[in-house]
């Protein structure tokens, strides 16, 4: 299956193509402003080094949120164009999943932390488990190698560090790095924290994590709106729970 996996959560996002007989490649979207033209011209660049253009994609994969609400907007519009105009399947996966699911082989909780700015992060707790294993309600995250323990949530980080129990924690993201001091305060020795280049969402681990998911539905993705996380603690819309293939 050839992936085309799309993030634009971020102030630099980032594309990647995976599949059978091409080199996985990505390319980074250096200019946050620019998503809009960047985006287009990117995956374009990354199809031909690879011999492939937009009809030989079988899937796209979405970062939906949360981050940058106008990057969010601009990579989704971009993904429901291909899906409408080419019929392309398209499942999505959240920033947060994705940080935690880069931070597995550590072995303990992993708490992603992405800088939404006014003191806030938009933040949640997992628990790596087998990738093997699959959930009875069929979620990404425990098909995708780690379990939800705290949902997510957008929060001042001194509020969700107090609130997490000491343990050997990971702690990944943009606002991991930020409140770095913070973190360390309460955990001490206990705060890990991956190289700084870890501290990114991975669409290339997006494009293979994406072979594993069940797509939407057309109408899903229709009716499909970015990943806002509320101060208010607003939970995920109601869509519908992500199925995984078992």
């Amino acid at each position: 299956m050839r992936v085309l996996a799309i993030d634009t959560s971020q102030p630099v996002g980032s594309v990647a193509v995976s599949g059978p007989g091409i080199p996985t490649s990505n390319v980074r979207l250096t200019r946050s402003s620019s998503h809009l033209v960047e985006l287009g011209r990117a995956v374009d660049s990354l199809l031909a080094d690879v011999g492939l253009g937009a009809r030989d994609i079988d899937r796209i994969a979405l970062v939906w949120g949360p981050g940058s609400f106008t990057g969010l907007r601009i990579g989704m519009a971009y993904a429901k164009g291909l899906h409408a105009g080419l019929g392309t399947e398209m499942v999505v996966v959240t920033s947060l999943e994705l940080l935690a699911l880069q931070s597995t082989g550590f072995g303990i909780h992993i708490s992603p932390m992405i800088d939404a700015r006014k003191d806030e992060v938009y933040t949640a707790l997992y628990q790596p488990v087998a990738s093997d294993l699959s959930s009875d309600d069929g979620s990404v995250t425990e098909a995708g190698g780690v379990r939800e323990l705290v949902s997510p949530r957008a929060t001042p980080p001194a509020e969700h560090v107090a609130q997490l129990e000491v343990c050997p924690t990971v702690f990944v993201g943009s606002g991991a790095l930020r409140y770095r001091d913070r973190i360390e305060g309460r955990f001490g020795s206990n705060a890990v924290f991956p190289a700084e280049e870890d501290h990114l969402p991975s669409t290339v681990l997006l494009s293979q994590v994406a072979t594993r998911l069940v797509p939407l539905e057309p109408g899903e993705v229709v009716a499909l709106e970015p990943f806002y996380i509320r101060p208010s603690g607003a939970k995920l819309k109601p869509l519908r729970k992500i199925r995984t293939h078992e």
